[in-house]
């Protein structure tokens, strides 16, 4: 005969925590009953957790934490990373028993927080995603988190920002306030703070601020690449990428101070109209021994001998190859020295054959792809 106890639990949620986002909520309260019941569960090779909110069993059941960027959830997963568990989903029609209880909370309303560091921060408190987040902006001297908190309050949208991400962001784009529509692509990693809306690790700046921002971005006139790199570790708003372009371009400084590097015309290539009239050519050492290769463009037709080094042992190779084959019109290869030395200019162009080079890598590849499709 088995006795069996059963024990309920419940407390009254913070001021802070109130405000969380559903998803947030939820993880709360798989966290908190894990810690309650720890003295019970811990080692536990068969513990179930039963839950009515489907999105936990993805966030719990992936016990990696780098794929989380929501600093709070992420806080409460760690949590519970001592326990081995698995999730279920029971409907809340059918879980009623948890959710009467639920209702009739016990404790106090608002319970008291002891933090160490800033490593070990309650679940009931908000210090981490605070800290985390204001550490970000500190070198923006422009932006304040109470400078946020005043504009994303006095501001109408940002407002209602705010109490979606709070109430639950909606599942389909129509259901977005048509001002708040650039949002729905990342409603997954929204959530909220003292106040303030936050992506991912990111404060979201309200629009009375972003000029603000983007000038103090660009004080040290870099360029896109930099400047989206550090707004990517504080800041952001949709579009943002395509501001700090815009602000980029615009400014007088960097256009003046840019380099200016045109690009060079096009040079069409030859197509070859018989064999050997095109020539790829490569001069490379193995086992130090010298090669010369040459490939026809034309037929892929591969030519590989030894050759002494130098200029000299190349004249020799073509010379031959040339006499062989006939004369081509255009010999193509890298710039290596042995094929920009005075010496193959000028035997190239006594026989007549146009010399065009290419970049190291492009040319290399071109070649072995040649000799590896002729095989």
């Amino acid at each position: 005969m088995k006795v069996m106890k059963e024990e309920v639990g419940s407390r009254f949620t913070s001021a802070t925590e109130s405000r969380y986002a559903p998803v947030e909520g939820e993880a709360l309260a798989v966290a908190d009953a894990l810690e309650k019941a720890r003295y019970f569960v811990l080692g536990c090779e068969n513990l179930v957790i039963a839950v009515d909110y489907k999105p936990l069993l993805k966030l719990f059941g992936d016990r990696s934490l780098e794929d989380i960027p929501n600093a709070r959830l992420r806080n409460l997963e760690e949590k519970t990373l001592r326990y081995k568990f698995k999730m279920l989903h029971v409907p809340g029609a059918k879980n009623r028993a948890l959710d009467a209880v639920s209702r009739n909370p016990i404790g106090d309303a608002e319970p008291t927080v002891l933090i160490d560091d800033i490593s070990s921060v309650s679940l009931n408190n908000e210090s981490y995603l605070y800290l985390s987040v204001a550490y970000s902006i500190e070198n923006l001297k422009c932006v304040t988190w109470d400078k946020v908190r005043t504009a994303t309050s006095s501001d109408e949208s940002m407002h209602q920002l705010v109490e979606i991400i709070e109430t639950g962001v909606p599942a389909a784009r129509t259901d977005f306030p048509s001002s708040l529509q650039d949002f729905f692509p990342f409603r997954d990693h929204l959530s909220t703070g003292d106040g303030v809306a936050i992506y991912k690790d990111r404060l979201v700046i309200p629009p009375s601020l972003r000029q603000d921002i983007l000038t103090s971005l660009h004080s040290a006139h870099q360029g896109v690449t930099s400047v989206t790199s550090r707004a990517e570790q504080s800041v952001f708003w949709p579009g943002i990428t395509a501001d700090i372009t815009s602000i980029r371009n615009n400014c007088s400084h960097c256009n003046r101070m840019a380099p200016s590097q045109p690009n060079p015309p096009l040079t069409p290539l030859v197509y070859a109209q018989y064999p050997f009239q095109c020539l790829s050519a490569d001069f490379f050492h193995y086992k130090d021994v010298n090669y010369f290769v040459i490939v026809d463009r034309y037929s892929n037709w591969p030519i590989v001998e030894r050759s002494t080094n130098g200029s000299t042992g190349l004249i020799d190779s073509l010379r031959k190859t040339f006499v062989t084959f006939g004369i081509p019109d255009e010999l193509a290869s890298d710039g290596g020295p042995e094929f920009t030395s005075t010496a193959t200019r000028d035997f190239l162009k006594t026989w007549g054959v146009h010399h065009r080079l290419s970049s190291v890598a492009f040319h290399t590849v071109t070649v072995e792809q040649r000799l590896v499709s002729k095989r």
